[in-house]
């Protein structure tokens, strides 16, 4: 024979008990609340950073020009792309929403490399869970011909600071070297943001 569970004893929903039920409910709601909006991609505030080389030596946060290793055995200078639209995306092969805006960083790359817009994917240092194979396999499966390099936590916080870990994180500059767009995380939004910072770029926005 099946027991039927006991009703509930109403002598133990005291008011007292009510209020605290409700104030720790709102508080694990509070607390979701902001762990999900932690995780949530945004555009960042411009700050005056600007890619270094003439004219951005005059500039007031010129930021240091490091040399990058690249996966395909060269080595890279920003300065290198003074004068051009850069668009550098500081991400990793495990990062989902990485691996979402690749083709994203690769069609812009594509439609408007004639246009004078280089895209410059720095990978994070990892400490090893990505190989500079595994690298260049997911480059190809991605179809990226973009360059690729390796970038170091002082390339990292030059860049980005300390504050903020996220990635991916995605600046965009002006053919002035200029500092038009930081994106962090990638989602609908930034995916719009993105193109029309490109496309303000090439206009001298």
């Amino acid at each position: 024979m099946n027991e039927r569970a006991a009703p509930p004893n109403s002598a133990m929903w005291t008011p007292g008990r009510i209020i605290a039920t409700i104030v720790v409910a709102v508080l694990v709601a509070t607390i979701g609340y902001f762990m999900f909006s932690s995780g949530r991609s945004r555009v960042a505030a411009v700050p005056d950073l600007a890619i270094p080389g003439k004219p951005a030596e005059e500039a007031k946060n010129a930021l240091p020009d490091f040399t990058i290793p690249t996966v395909d055995g060269r080595t890279i200078k920003l300065s290198d792309y003074r004068g051009k639209v850069l668009v550098i995306d500081f991400w990793a092969t495990w990062c989902g929403p990485c691996q979402q805006e690749t083709p994203h960083l690769a069609r812009i790359a594509r439609e408007n490399g004639a246009r004078g817009v280089e895209v410059v994917g720095l990978h994070i240092d990892d400490r090893g869970k990505s190989t500079q194979q595994q690298i260049r396999d997911f480059a190809k499966k991605m179809g990226v011909t973009y360059t690729i390099g390796l970038a170091t936590d002082e390339m990292f916080i030059a860049y980005l600071g300390r504050d903020e870990d996220t990635i991916p994180q995605t600046l965009v500059f002006g053919r002035d070297g200029k500092l038009k767009a930081h994106l962090i995380g990638y989602g609908e939004q930034e995916s719009h943001v993105l193109d029309e910072a490109v496309n303000r770029a090439l206009a001298g926005a």
